[in-house]
């Protein structure tokens, strides 16, 4: 078990403060048919009928033993499309979608969200130019060109697509650059939630635009956004993130903009270690520092509420710290989080995006070598036993 990482605990644990509890299902879900595997999960979500959807990059193999290899090494392997859904029983369903298609696929596809009437939403991130995408050849690292490197390739566009996969709209120019005052380009949109009642669609934007956007659903026209503090976005350079430094005045890196039932827009602030909070017309209410002394790709991934009426929970993926935190929704007190680094279930690597079922049930998708979707099924509340769990393996094991 990793070593607590201080959080703001809530001291409270005792009777009627409970907080739900999980145990991975390392049998979840069903393998694909051979010889496909999964390539880096950059996003999940689940769907209003339960059925959970991830979107995968088609870039992050190895060239040793996967894909894109010498016909040497046999019949391994062949990802999948782009696009995998799966039944709450871990089942198969159907998957579509990827480059070369019709369509302008993104880059570096990061976002994938459902709306009400079944619509598939995609978003992007940021790739190195030249690198296909990824971070090297095939997602590898790879050694630096000589010279400066590339600007990088932004994925500046929404896609809307039927759940079959039938493409039915493109927001935004493709191949813009940074502009967080844009009325039809993103840069680098990293998430959605959807008011249905005002049809509006909440974005994330993004990997290098400081704001959340709000978009027409039907339309795709630009209603209004806002930056941190509901401040007008700022695009000037930030410097490095500095944990001793005052709260910034922008975001750093947008890669959630979440939408909760009583009206409330929580915001992940990846790179400044925080969520905050807003009303729908981008009036600032509260925030929170999660992990405020991680550096690198930040603290805060992406969250997910609980499914009660109240969504009294709220979960916060970390792929830099490798965990999922338990916040109180109202008070945004941690009150556990749990998970290691890792490959073996209920480890993580990489872990970037995190949903929720009517269950309760948990599930995580990990980005770049990690290339896994995980589920935590919900055991019922308990007790807080510990700031933080480590590794959540079933009971009759540990």
């Amino acid at each position: 078990v990793a070593a607590p990482l201080l959080v703001g605990l809530s001291a409270a644990c005792g009777p009627g403060d409970n907080v739900p509890t999980f145990e991975v299902d390392a049998f979840w879900p069903m393998p694909l048919e051979y010889p496909n595997i999964l390539g880096p999960v950059s996003g999940v979500t689940v769907a209003d009928d339960g059925n959970i959807l991830i979107v995968t990059r088609q870039d992050g193999f190895s060239n040793a033993n996967e894909v894109n290899v010498v016909t040497e090494t046999g019949d391994c392997c062949r990802p999948t499309a782009a696009v995998v859904e799966y039944a709450p029983d871990g089942s198969h369903v159907r998957e579509w979608g990827g480059p070369d298609m019709g369509y302008p696929w993104p880059n570096r596809p990061h976002a994938i969200a459902v709306d009400g009437d079944g619509n598939v939403w995609i978003g992007g991130g940021v790739a190195a130019a030249g690198r296909g995408g990824g971070r090297g050849r095939f997602g590898g690292r790879g050694g630096a060109a000589a010279g400066p490197p590339p600007p990088p390739n932004v994925d500046s566009h929404i896609l809307k697509f039927s759940r079959t996969g039938d493409h039915l709209m493109t927001i935004g120019e493709t191949g813009q650059a940074q502009n967080s005052m844009s009325s039809n380009s993103f840069g680098g949109p990293a998430g959605f939630s959807f008011d249905e009642g005002a049809n509006e669609v909440f974005v994330a934007d993004g990997f290098v635009n400081r704001r959340v956007a709000v978009l027409d659903m039907t339309s795709g026209e630009l209603v209004r956004s806002w930056g941190a503090y509901g401040n007008d976005p700022d695009d000037s350079d930030l410097g490095p993130y500095n944990p001793s430094a005052d709260p910034s005045q922008q975001f750093r890196s947008v890669t959630c903009a979440e939408l909760s039932n009583d009206g409330l827009v929580y915001v992940c602030d990846r790179g400044n270690n925080r969520i905050q909070v807003f009303d729908t017309d981008g009036t600032y209410v509260d925030e929170v520092i999660i992990a405020g002394a991680t550096l690198g790709s930040g603290a805060v991934w992406d969250v997910a509420f609980s499914p009660d009426r109240g969504q009294q929970f709220l979960y916060v993926a970390d792929g830099m710290n490798e965990r999922v935190y338990i916040l109180d929704r109202e008070s945004l007190e941690t009150r556990t989080s749990f998970g290691v680094g890792g490959r073996y279930p209920g480890h993580f690597r990489e872990l970037g995006s995190v949903a929720v079922d009517e269950a309760g049930n948990v599930y995580t998708a990990e980005d770049g070598q990690g290339r896994r979707l995980q589920k935590f099924t919900n055991l019922g509340y308990g007790p807080v036993t510990s700031e933080h769990q480590g590794a959540l393996y079933p009971a009759a094991s540990q």
